[in-house]
């Protein structure tokens, strides 16, 4: 049994992928390993051991400019803050794997803090292929899990030295499923869903344009940033036909289940658990063309070029009139957090002591 500890400064604050990940893997390893997580929100009723760290905690925002890509703007300063006021936790619980989910300073921190006291330390790259998961690989962690085959093959291009491992996201499969009931939504039908914080590289701009061009309804759950400029464009090129929502995640499943398709047309996407939830929910998925969205969605949706707003209202209308059957829900029983979780647990069992 392995002492496992997981930074995640947004623990307890927002319910994202990086947030999601983090409880739906430690109470499936609990048990099996001793599971701490270390966060800046409040803790919740956990069978894992959860301890808020008192910090400056806020909802996330983007980084911008050059002090964004140096580490040096205020979200990263908090992140730098938040992870050196865990250093005496560290310490005292000695775990032997630490997994840090927040990059920049976190994974410099943690990484020397492995080193001086003898633990592993494993990154899984939730950022994706880019920048901050190329500093995160700099620093040499004894496993990169990779989410995707992409993301793998950018990794070990960048540092072959360095063991990759292909661990994707899950689902709760228990929650999300095509059995749950639709939420009664007041859209005219159909609906378009659409899940995301509202930051500017998901483009929910680029959404709310193709839909206006279909006649069909978005409903978008999600928060952020950019919530005045999203609701404003929203209402003014869908009036009534356009309705954005914050609601528990506990309750995300039903609102999908009103849907017709799901689609997210942000710019990059590490991986986007939300592909996988619709998918679980039997909707069909309209997203970005690449290469890791593709192993996501399969044959479970259309890939597109969002910013052809024309193709993409095209793209959304013959997804929504398809007939897929079963194949999203298909598609998403191959990410069973089950099945994510033992991969984690197998992995941390045979590291090296």
């Amino acid at each position: 049994m392995a002492k496992i500890v997981f930074l995640s400064f947004y623990s307890g604050i927002v319910e994202r992928g990086v947030e999601n990940f983090t409880s739906e893997v430690a109470k499936r390893l609990q048990g099996k390993h001793q599971i701490t997580i270390l966060q800046a929100g409040k803790p919740k009723t956990n069978k894992f051991r959860t301890i808020q760290i008192k910090t400056f905690a806020s909802l996330p925002k983007s980084s911008k400019g050059l002090l964004g890509k140096l580490y040096l703007d205020w979200p990263s300063i908090k992140i730098l803050i938040f992870t050196t006021r865990i250093i005496p936790k560290i310490l005292k619980l000695k775990p032997d794997v630490i997994i840090p989910l927040n990059g920049g300073w976190q994974t410099l921190i943690a990484r020397l803090f492995t080193k001086l006291i003898g633990a592993k330390i494993i990154i899984s790259g939730h950022a994706g292929i880019g920048s901050d998961d190329a500093f995160n690989l700099l620093f040499r962690p004894d496993v990169f899990i990779a989410l995707t085959i992409a993301e793998a093959k950018w990794a070990k291009r960048l540092t072959p030295e360095v063991k990759i491992v292909i661990i994707p996201n899950g689902v709760d499969l228990a929650r999300f499923n095509p059995k749950v009931d639709a939420k009664s939504i007041s859209l005219a039908k159909p609906i378009v869903v659409c899940s995301s914080a509202l930051v500017p590289y998901k483009r929910v701009d680029l959404t709310i344009r193709a839909v206006a061009k279909t006649g069909m309804s978005l409903l978008l759950l999600g928060d952020g940033e950019m919530r005045g400029t999203i609701d404003s464009l929203g209402k003014r090129v869908l009036g009534a036909k356009y309705l954005r929502l914050v609601v528990p995640y506990f309750d995300i499943p039903a609102y999908y289940r009103a849907g017709k398709v799901f689609t997210l047309a942000s710019k990059t996407e590490a991986f986007g658990i939300s592909y996988i939830e619709a998918m679980a929910c039997n909707l069909p998925v309209v997203t970005t063309s690449d290469d890791s969205r593709s192993e996501i969605v399969g044959d479970a949706g259309i890939l597109t070029d969002p910013t052809n707003f024309d193709q993409y209202a095209k793209d959304l209308k013959l997804a929504a009139g398809s007939n897929y059957r079963n194949k999203p829900y298909a598609q998403a029983l191959n990410f069973s957090w089950n099945k994510i979780a033992q991969k984690y647990s197998d992995l941390i069992t045979e590291l090296p002591k």
